[in-house]
């Protein structure tokens, strides 16, 4: 396969080398496989043993069994890349102090030793903008100092990247901080949003007013693209954001619509929000197992943070240096969003009646 021509005018990184992508069975580590596929790379994506790789049927990428915490695995999988983008990450309202630490901290601090030790060229780490502390306001730039502490996935993404940036030796590296990641793919985020939305228990917090801090996901594999690409996007840090004015309240409201589903009219003030989330996110802890919940509900200290804050931060250095633009607006994105969503509704709507089938058939 030879390499397709980068793809809005961005310069992509030569072609030769292994790329390694951690956390590769998830939605941008997926998006990303692809992306790097379609334009001629050598592809190698780290997956656990319990991972469902389905999304990369059809790839030509060479699978790595491992995991952030089995360092000799890390080792394996570096051996011989040129680079390595770094998505993995546990994003949880939910999981144990210990368990968030262990993927985002210590993961974050093991693949940067693989890389060291095998001489790895360059290191792209996917952050978060909820490093931030979401202070609410701005556009907000890179050099923001939290204000204190948010949540412990924030808390723990934010000490991987000291722990990147303070490290003495090691690859030249790069921190992207995408805001809102939306598109084709997102089940945990969008996916989610969308069956509460269909199931009528879509909460918003303050109306919804908040700017949600959108980036479609193709745009956000541009900023990887470059800066994998870009000798000055070493030891730098970037925010990657749409700089969309889209509100939560717009953007449920037109995943609704787009659905055929009623508007989103459920809605906390911030306080009692942030108070009920707590308090959920600290007695689901304790009792996700006995629940039998299948589907988390969408209130914890973090997501009120996320949708009750203003997200809004500012892009110009990635434009400056990457010469980033974001090639994808949002019409296009929520059209392409909408139609992934329906198709994953028309193929659930299908298994239920095979399963329904099934059960009539076993009675007969």
């Amino acid at each position: 396969m030879t390499a397709a021509a980068p793809q809005g005018g961005a310069a992509a990184a030569p072609s030769d080398g292994v790329v390694l992508v951690t956390g590769a069975s998830g939605f941008i580590g997926s998006s990303l496989a692809r992306r790097l596929c379609r334009e001629g790379r050598s592809v190698r994506c780290l997956v656990r043993e319990s991972s469902d790789t389905s999304v990369l049927a059809g790839l030509p990428v060479e699978l790595c069994t491992g995991t952030l915490a089995d360092t000799a695995s890390l080792r394996r999988a570096a051996c011989g890349a040129t680079a390595i983008v770094h998505c993995a990450a546990m994003v949880s309202d939910w999981g144990t102090v210990a368990e968030i630490s262990a993927a985002n901290l210590a993961g974050t601090i093991n693949v940067r030793a693989a890389a060291r030790a095998e001489g790895v060229g360059r290191l792209v780490h996917i952050s978060t903008t909820d490093v931030c502390g979401h202070p609410g306001g701005g556009p907000l730039g890179e050099r923001l100092s939290p204000t204190g502490f948010a949540n412990w996935y924030a808390q723990t993404k934010l000490e991987a990247e000291r722990a990147l940036l303070g490290a003495p030796d090691g690859p030249p590296t790069t921190i992207l901080r995408p805001a809102t990641v939306y598109g084709p793919g997102s089940k945990e985020l969008v996916g989610e949003i969308a069956r509460a939305i269909e199931a009528r228990h879509m909460l918003l917090v303050d109306r919804g007013r908040a700017i949600a801090g959108l980036c479609y996901v193709e745009n956000l594999l541009d900023a990887i693209v470059l800066a994998l690409g870009e000798p000055r996007a070493a030891g730098e840090t970037f925010n990657v954001s749409d700089e969309l004015e889209v509100t939560w309240a717009q953007f449920a409201g037109d995943l609704a619509q787009g659905l055929g589903a009623p508007p989103v009219r459920l809605t906390l003030p911030y306080p009692l929000a942030a108070a009920v989330g707590t308090a959920l996110e600290h007695g689901y802890r304790l009792g996700r197992r006995a629940t039998g919940l299948e589907l988390s509900p969408l209130l914890s200290r973090q997501a009120v943070q996320v949708l009750g804050r203003d997200q809004s931060f500012s892009a110009a250095r990635a434009r400056e240096l990457l010469g980033w633009e974001p090639r994808v607006g949002y019409p296009e994105g929520l059209r392409a969003t909408l139609a992934w969503l329906r198709e994953l509704r028309a193929e659930r709507d299908r298994l239920r009646t095979e399963a329904g089938e099934d059960r009539v058939g076993a009675r007969v």
